[in-house]
Formats: structure tokens, C-alpha cells, sequence
């Protein structure tokens, strides 16, 4: 082969070569898949990610999860105003349906990598089908290397460090000398907190119930307004009366002065009337659920209301009575007890009367013991005198019972 032959095969094949080249749009060996890619083969999974930026990220950069590398990056492409990254994937690798994606730094040298991972704090849920995409809402990038130490420059030389060197020294000037008074304080602090602590249920309360008032306010909004509203003039009509007002309180005030007084010099003798007052009170309230069947049968005494409302059927009534006013019916119903109807009572003489020191000597109890009556000498013991039609006879008392002392509804005896 002639070298003019040879000359014009290497030029056919570059011109082929660069007409390939440039119809493919190649864009430098990163482009292509290099040897051994993860993700690459047939049947790989394959995703688009939207990132705002993608920082150094280049093509055949690692995908992972959970640190593992499951794929690579096929291509970025410019959408817009961001990056469409093209990322394929093993298929046999589970990307989770709730997967965000991040773009981070691999090394401090600068290679990059793209993670797959639920967000912090979340399980992995269901499975992200091959061919969707992640938005821009979805996608992150770490800082990196340039911008930490940029921004640590910034904190260091702009940011204010070097005066703590200053607040350090002026700490150490102000406490020093008052440690006592300093664990004093932090002692009271943590007083102060654990108190606030235990009571932290009670504020809590507190403050759902301001949030409640605050609402009810909110909710009552425009009767505040008209309260609001009427509120100025009432204050006027309040500083009209001013002296009024200041008048009446320091007569109040003299009031309670001589009220004090008063009180303070019959203290002994108020408590003495009410003490006295008690057993009054007492009967009153023994009294209490009778005084309105008394009040309504006092105006109609003797009658009643039963018999007003039973017999009187109009303006008159007929009454139909046997009255015995004989002289011994009133001396037994009148005399009895006396010497009207029983002769031989007893009469305790009176202070200067005569025979009231020999009355005394002999009853010292101040009671004269009459003799058994004949008739009743002979009954046995414990027996009731025999009475005529329910009166004892003549000389002979009624038997008394003496019931015992019952509980009177006030409870004072």
C-alpha cells in the first residue's frame, strides 16, 4: 500500500470519526459509560431527579442507599433554571416511594455522589416505580468543602470571635471574688426552675384557659366593641360623681371606725345576748314548720279553717252545743288540783307565813306528801287509779307520764 493510499484511508476514517462524534454531541470521556459502572446493565432502573444544583456532580458519579452503592448518574441535562439529573439503577434494588434525594460530598477531594433515602426520622414506605421523577420539593445539597471553609472564614474573620476573648476577660473580672454570691444565685435559679417545673402542669392549664378566654373574647368580638364603646361615657358620668364617690368612702371609713369602736367595747355583752338569745332562737326553730298552721288559725280562733271551710256554707251557721255550767262540772274542771275540788291538798306557805319554817324543816324539798287515800291502799303496785268516764274521783290526782326527753328539729335540747 502506497502512502498517498494510506493517507487518504486516515483521513476518511478521522472525517468519519468527527462526523460521529459530532452528531452524537459528545461531551468528553465522563460522558460515556466507563467499564464496571454500577446500574448500567440491561433491565437497570432508571429515574429523574430536579435539583436546584448539583454542586461538581458528574456524569458516572455512585447513587446510594443507605451508604450502599446501588447505581450511578447516566447524564445531566439543564431544564430551565435547574438540573434534570438522569440516574440508573440495579433492578433488583428497592427505591422507596417516599425517597428524597441529596446530592453530597463523597471525600474532602471532591467527589460527589447522589443518596436515596426516606427523611430523617421516617420508615421507608412502598416501592418508587421505574421512570418517575423527584422534584425540586424533594431534593437537597450539601454544602460543600469550598463553601464550609468559606463560610467558617467568615464566622472567623467578620463574625464576632474575636471578641470573645474581651467577654471571656470581662466575665472573669465580675465574677471573680463573688463566688459565694454566684453558687448563691445558681442555687436560687435552680430552685426557681424545679419550682416552675412542678408547676408546669398548672401553667399549662393556665394558658389553655387564657387560649379559651382569648377565644371566647375573639368569638364575643362585637359585644366587646359596643362594651368599648359605651365604656367612656359611664367613666364620665363616674368622674362627675368623683367627690361623690370620694365623700361616701371616707364616711364609710368613719363608719367603720365607730363600728369597730363599738364593737370591740360590747363584745362581752353582744355574746353574752346571743348566748342568752339561743334558747329563743331554739323554740323558734322547734317551732318553725307549726307557725304557719298557727298564723292561718290565729284569725279564725276558735273555729279553724276545717270547720270554716266544712260548716260555713254562707253567711251564717247553725252550732248545736250542751254546755254543763254546774257548779260541780266547773269546780271539776275548773278546781282541779285545788281546794276547790280536792280539800285536803296541801298549800306551801309563802316566806312569812305561819308554819313556813316547820313546812320547810319537814320538806325540805318544798313539797308536802299528802297520805295514800284508803281506797288506794289496797291495789297493787303499779296499777292505775281507777278513773269515771276518763276523770279521776274526787281526791285522787289523774296519773301524769312524763314522756322522755325527745330531740327537738333545731337539735338544741
Amino acid at each position: 500500500m502506497t502512502v498517498r493510499r494510506r493517507l487518504r484511508m486516515s483521513l476518511s476514517v478521522a472525517m468519519c470519526l468527527a462526523l460521529t462524534l459530532s452528531g452524537c454531541g459528545f461531551q468528553g470521556l465522563n460522558s460515556l459509560p466507563l467499564p464496571g459502572t454500577v446500574g448500567r446493565g440491561s433491565g437497570a432502573q432508571v429515574y429523574y431527579i430536579h435539583f436546584a444544583n448539583v454542586g461538581t456532580l458528574e456524569s458516572n458519579s455512585p447513587v446510594m442507599i443507605d451508604d450502599v452503592i446501588v447505581g450511578s448518574v447516566a447524564k445531566i441535562a439543564l431544564r430551565g433554571w435547574h438540573a434534570n439529573v438522569e440516574i440508573s439503577v440495579k433492578p433488583d434494588t428497592v427505591v422507596a416511594a417516599n425517597a428524597v434525594a441529596d446530592v453530597g460530598q463523597t471525600s474532602l477531594l471532591g467527589s460527589m455522589h447522589v443518596a436515596l433515602n426516606p427523611p430523617p426520622g421516617e420508615p421507608p414506605r412502598g416501592r418508587l416505580p421505574s421512570g418517575s421523577n423527584i422534584g425540586l420539593s424533594e431534593s437537597s445539597t450539601y454544602p460543600s468543602t469550598e463553601q464550609t471553609l468559606a463560610a467558617l472564614s467568615t464566622v472567623v474573620n467578620s463574625g464576632g470571635v474575636g471578641q470573645l476573648g474581651d467577654i471571656i476577660h470581662n466575665f472573669n473580672a465580675a465574677v471573680s471574688g463573688r463566688e459565694p454570691q454566684i453558687r448563691d444565685l445558681v442555687t436560687r435559679l435552680n430552685t426557681l426552675v424545679g419550682t416552675l417545673n412542678g408547676q408546669r402542669d398548672n401553667m399549662i392549664s393556665a394558658m389553655s384557659e387564657l387560649n379559651r378566654f382569648a377565644g371566647t373574647l375573639n368569638d364575643n368580638q362585637d359585644i366587646v366593641v359596643r362594651a368599648l364603646r359605651t365604656l367612656p361615657p359611664t367613666l364620665e358620668v363616674l368622674m362627675a360623681q368623683r367627690p361623690n364617690l370620694t365623700d361616701a368612702l371616707q364616711k364609710l371609713g368613719v363608719f367603720s371606725d365607730t363600728a369597730t369602736r363599738v364593737i370591740n367595747e360590747t363584745q362581752e355583752d353582744l355574746v353574752t345576748n346571743l348566748a342568752n338569745a339561743a334558747p329563743a332562737v331554739c323554740a323558734l326553730a322547734d317551732v318553725g314548720p307549726d307557725i304557719g298552721t298557727a298564723l292561718a288559725y290565729a284569725p279564725l280562733f276558735p273555729l279553724g279553717q276545717n270547720l270554716v271551710d266544712r260548716g260555713l256554707r254562707g253567711d251564717f251557721i247553725n252550732l248545736f252545743a250542751t254546755v254543763d255550767i254546774t257548779v260541780p262540772a266547773l269546780k271539776r274542771y275548773l278546781g282541779s288540783g285545788t281546794r276547790l275540788w280536792e280539800g285536803d291538798v296541801a298549800l306551801t306557805p309563802a316566806p312569812g307565813d305561819p308554819g313556813y319554817e316547820e313546812f320547810y324543816q319537814k320538806f325540805p324539798d318544798g313539797k308536802g306528801i299528802r297520805p295514800i287515800p284508803p281506797w288506794l291502799e289496797n291495789l297493787p303496785e303499779g296499777s292505775p287509779p281507777p278513773h269515771q268516764h276518763g276523770m279521776a274521783p274526787k281526791g285522787v290526782p289523774a296519773p301524769i307520764f312524763t314522756p322522755p326527753p325527745a330531740a327537738t328539729p333545731s337539735g338544741c335540747g
